[in-house]
């Protein structure tokens, strides 16, 4: 494989877990990139000069890659926004709900369907019983589901889960 097939190559799996996956995920893929690489250019006789040279460019598109992805992905999503029920898929059990203030509200048990979440009953806020409230109330998700209105609100006007 040539080098400019190798940087093209590495900066297009950059863009592609740009575009879906945290960058956590570069960790790995640099490993397996790096010692790949080295393995390859080992094999054709290349000197330990050329191979590192190689690892570094590979890493470097591999991050640059990885950039442009989750550029081009928040792009997208300011360009088109998502559906209610592309929202609900994106709350998981367990996560944290806060309103518009950044206040905690309460922690989601599960969706009970693509315009409802209902609430775990455990949290202090709760008291014990689970609630519900609708994916309208959602503005957007990222590790929490962050609510379209002030946390005393929602509060006011969630409703008892059956």
């Amino acid at each position: 494989m040539t080098m400019t097939m190798t940087i093209g190559v590495g900066a297009l799996i950059g863009v592609a877990l740009g575009l879906r996956f945290k960058v956590l995920v570069l960790i790995p893929t640099i490993v397996l990139a790096a010692v790949s690489t080295a393995v390859i250019q080992a094999a054709r006789g290349y000197q330990a000069s050329s191979i590192i040279v190689t690892i570094v460019l590979v890493a470097t598109t591999l991050q640059i890659g990885y950039l442009v992805g989750i550029i081009a992905h928040a792009a997208f999503e300011k360009l088109v926004p998502l559906e209610r029920n592309d929202l609900a898929l994106n709350i998981l059990g367990h996560m944290e709900v806060v309103g518009s203030d950044g206040r905690h509200v309460g922690t989601v048990d599960h969706t009970e369907s693509s315009d409802r979440i209902i609430l775990t009953g455990d949290d202090p806020k709760a008291a014990g019983r689970p609630h519900l409230i609708s994916t309208e109330w959602v503005d957007y998700v990222d590790s929490k589901v962050h609510l379209n209105k002030p946390s005393r609100k929602a509060l006011r006007e969630w409703r008892l889960a059956a």
